[in-house]
């Protein structure tokens, strides 16, 4: 049980950095948000650029709440799991 807690904190915090990754680089290339991003402050007052910019936010948001949050999520939960894994091996090296 100690070997199969440290493989899955070990993977835990690889998938967690690897899908912050993949947020960050989605964020960075969200063509749609930057465009009407650049749309609305050439015509501000426009209220189609201001619906694409509706329609093209939530994701982009969404993007960089993922790229924040599942780094220190996959590194919280990883350490935990390593953690319990390293008590498992300690009290199971203690009972012999």
């Amino acid at each position: 049980m100690a070997t199969y807690m440290r493989v899955l904190g070990v993977v835990l915090i690889v998938v967690g950095v690897v899908g912050s990754a993949y947020c960050w680089k989605g964020a960075v290339h969200d063509e749609a948000y930057f465009r009407a991003v650049r749309a609305l402050a050439k015509y501000p007052g426009n209220i189609l650029y201001t619906t694409d910019l509706r329609v093209a936010e939530p994701r982009h948001m969404l993007l960089l709440a993922g790229a924040y949050s599942s780094a220190m999520l996959g590194l919280v939960l990883g350490s935990l799991s390593l953690g319990i894994g390293s008590l498992l091996a300690h009290r199971s090296s203690a009972l012999r």
